[in-house]
Parts: C-alpha cells; structure tokens; sequence
C-alpha cells in the first residue's frame, strides 16, 4: 500500500498543470447568437447568450459611424479585437468609420473572432453575417 502511495505522488508530481488557453484561436465559440435589427438612425448587430447582450456592433447612419460595445467592461479599459488577420486594440468607446478596415477583418475573419477587455471574459463569438448587414447599413 506504501509502495502504491509513492507511486501515485511521483505520477501526480511529474504531470504537469493544465496551463489556460493562451491562444484565442484554440477557444471554441461561445454559445448564443447574433440578432440584427433596425434601430432609430440606423441598425445594430447584437451577440446574445442566457445572461443577454454581450457584444454589440451598432451603425449610426448619418455619420457613417461604427460603435463597438462591449456588456461588462471596466470604465475606460481598452478594447481588444482579434481577428484571422490581424488584432486591434482600442479605446473603450470605440467608434469607426464604416470603412474601418478592422470592420472587414471581423466580417471575413475564419469562422470566429475574439473581444477582449478588462472586466468582462475573453468572448470569442461567431463570425455570422448580422455583424457584415450592420457594417454594410452604414456603407450605403
């Protein structure tokens, strides 16, 4: 029974800890679904999961502006877009030109792309077409 003890201490010593997911590319994409509707002024595309809205790209129509929101950040902490070409990061309240090339790289990223900033997870959502319609309304 001794020799079983030492054993199972000197295996569980050499297997080392399961280190986090470093890469975002590695993180599957989180559950829920993006929504795109028409609001006053122009359009919105809404990444939502069981707690509600995470994750927002809204279109101001008459100044051909892009906001990016993102539910739980800390005041003034900056926002961190990951995309299959290329990361971002930018102020908290983030507001591009409708031909922002970062409004392409989420809309043609690999299947997924990455928001991060302090205070909230990592979310890794989906690259579905309610984000490219909110972009596009915006375009026109």
């Amino acid at each position: 029974m001794i020799g079983t003890i030492v054993i199972a201490a000197a295996l569980q010593a050499a297997t080392p800890a399961v280190a986090p997911v470093a890469d975002w590319r590695a993180v599957p994409v989180a559950g829920g679904s993006w929504i795109w509707r028409a609001v006053p002024g122009g359009s919105e595309a809404v990444f939502t999961d069981v707690r509600g809205a995470q994750f927002a790209l809204r279109c101001t129509v008459a100044s051909r502006r892009v906001s990016l929101t993102r539910t739980g950040a800390i005041s003034g902490a900056p926002l961190v877009v990951r995309t299959s070409s290329g990361d971002r990061t930018l102020p908290w309240i983030a507001n591009l030109p409708a031909t922002d090339p970062l409004l392409d790289a989420i809309a043609f990223s690999r299947g997924k792309f990455a928001v991060e900033v302090a205070g909230a997870p990592r979310l890794v959502v989906p690259a579905w077409p309610e984000a490219a319609r909110a972009v596009e309304d915006c375009r026109k």
